[in-house]
């Protein structure tokens, strides 16, 4: 766990006011012991200490990584309650994403004045230098298979080959996972937000829409591109227009300490205006890191500050089920001076 994501735990709990935060979730788990593993862990981080419980598989692997953190094992509850009780601390918080059994496993027994759930996805919202450089190395790496697609795309291929080039092209160059299935349609598949790749073969006068991610060191990537073969219908060139001035808009004024839901309403509200009302069917934007969708949430109802060093997408999009449809999506991170775009490689 490096320096800055300590530091910003600490200042976390600080903020909170609280003696400390218990983490048991997969994501934190990933966010916590970066290039090692491990099937299970509970991690009490403290005002100035991390105490972490694993079991004898994972333990001497994660001492020789992490030198910062205080590593107990754990062989049974008995061992974590007994720990955390002796503390006698006042003021807890646990995630609230965590299992109800999970809860009542390692939760709830303690002896605590207050415990108190919170999002744990608050942790992960400000990226670490090192996290960042991650981040556009994903997002590299998918832009690459994106163009690499718009070569390789022909009329007659079908949307499962597009899908299965598409992991091919990363996983060879690194990528562990995909972010998500990848989305792939052709025609007015491409007005299913979250098409499944079927056989359906790409026809001329069809507009292809591709919707993929990557997990590369860790970190995932998010972009959406529309193309069309042949020449474009007016109406479709219409809607392009406006999906992609909305895009511009949003990466252009969006901007740090704005809410999540106002950075919904410039792009939406800008849909609306040209394309007679029409109310986008989905959040314009989502955080993501080590997950796929974390906070912050760029949508009609984020109510938490787009932090500098917080990365997320901005993804507008129009939907006619008997026409197709058009989303532009880039991942960005929030700077002092606004949103820097990650997936720029990748032309719109």
């Amino acid at each position: 766990m490096d320096s800055q994501k300590v530091k910003q735990t600490f200042d976390l709990i600080k903020k909170e006011q609280v003696d400390g935060i218990i983490s048991l979730i997969d994501n934190n788990r990933k966010w916590i012991f970066e290039k090692t593993s491990s099937d299970f862990s509970i991690t009490l981080f403290l005002k100035d200490k991390i105490h972490c419980f694993v079991d004898q598989r994972d333990i001497d692997a994660l001492k020789k990584i992490h030198k910062n953190i205080n590593f107990h094992l754990y062989n049974s509850s008995n061992d974590w309650f007994s720990f955390i009780n002796n503390l006698k601390l006042n003021k807890l918080q646990f995630e609230s994403n965590i299992s109800y059994s999970d809860y009542i496993k390692f939760i709830k027994p303690i002896k605590c004045n207050q415990l108190l759930p919170f999002d744990g996805n608050i942790l992960r919202i400000k990226k670490t230098s090192t996290e960042l450089k991650k981040m556009q190395a994903s997002a590299k790496l998918t832009c690459d298979a994106v163009n690499h697609l718009k070569k390789w795309i022909k009329v007659g291929m079908t949307e499962i080959q597009v899908a299965n080039e598409y992991w091919k092209y990363v996983s060879s160059r690194g990528a562990s996972a995909l972010s998500f299935e990848t989305i792939v349609g052709f025609g007015d598949h491409s007005a299913d937000i979250h098409g499944i790749p079927s056989n359906r073969k790409l026809k001329r006068n069809e507009i292809i829409l591709v919707d993929c991610g990557c997990i590369l060191d860790g970190y995932c990537s998010d972009i959406t591109r529309c193309w069309y073969v042949g020449k474009l219908p007016k109406r479709l060139d219409d809607m392009y227009k406006a999906v992609l001035n909305s895009n511009l808009l949003g990466i252009k004024n969006i901007k740090s300490n704005m809410l999540g839901k106002q950075g919904d309403s410039i792009c939406r509200q800008y849909i609306a205006d040209k394309w007679n009302g029409y109310d986008i069917p989905h959040g314009v934007g989502h955080g993501i890191g080590i997950g796929e969708h974390e906070l912050p949430g760029n949508n009609k109802i984020g109510d938490r500050k787009l932090e500098i060093n917080s990365c997320f997408t901005i993804e507008p999009g129009i939907y006619e089920q008997d026409l197709g449809g058009i989303r532009i999506e880039d991942t960005v991170v929030m700077t002092k001076n606004g949103c820097k775009v990650l997936t720029s490689s990748c032309k719109k």
